[in-house]
């Protein structure tokens, strides 16, 4: 219900600032702004997406995390989002969006964010959630087929280790 009052007060202030600067400019001078800012947004979408990408990849040949990669790559695409949306505000939101500095901001915020809700943690942890066995620890998940992961959801007690690695070679120690 929260999210249908919201959308319904960003539509009416959209429309609301597209009239007062249709007023101003006229409707082929608005006409002009929409279509110079798409022009412009698609131009900075398809700049940083390359720059995103391109991190991203070293980021994976390097072999560092890259949740700040992803998530700039996800902050790249809502603007994206936002900059197919017609309307002077969401073209303003993409914008912003687009600026290297913000997005790397929103993105410590959201992985903050995670960490204080107790989604994520800080380290080389693994989380494994349910039991995944029969009993009162979890139900079992549907299996995984070749080349894919199970889709079950699981319900029981959190187990938080850390991997380690003893160099051995998993198929040599049967």
């Amino acid at each position: 219900m929260r999210i249908l009052v919201a959308l319904a007060v960003y539509l009416a202030v959209e429309i609301t600032v597209l009239v007062l600067v249709g007023q101003a400019i006229g409707f082929w001078g608005l006409l002009g702004v929409l279509v110079l800012s798409a022009v412009v947004g698609a131009w900075a979408i398809r700049r940083e997406g390359r720059r995103s990408m391109s991190t991203l990849v070293d980021a994976a040949r390097t072999g560092r995390p890259a949740e700040a990669e992803v998530a700039d790559g996800m902050y790249v695409a809502l603007a994206g989002v936002l900059l197919v949306v017609p309307g002077l505000l969401s073209t303003l939101a993409a914008l912003v969006l687009l600026v290297p500095p913000v997005r790397g901001a929103l993105a410590r915020r959201a992985a903050d964010r995670a960490v204080r809700a107790g989604s994520a943690r800080v380290g080389p942890s693994v989380t494994v959630v349910g039991a995944g066995g029969p009993g009162p620890w979890g139900a079992r998940p549907e299996p995984a087929g070749p080349g894919r992961l199970g889709t079950g959801s699981f319900r029981g007690t959190v187990i938080e280790g850390e991997v380690l690695d003893d160099g051995r070679d998993r198929r040599d120690a049967t």
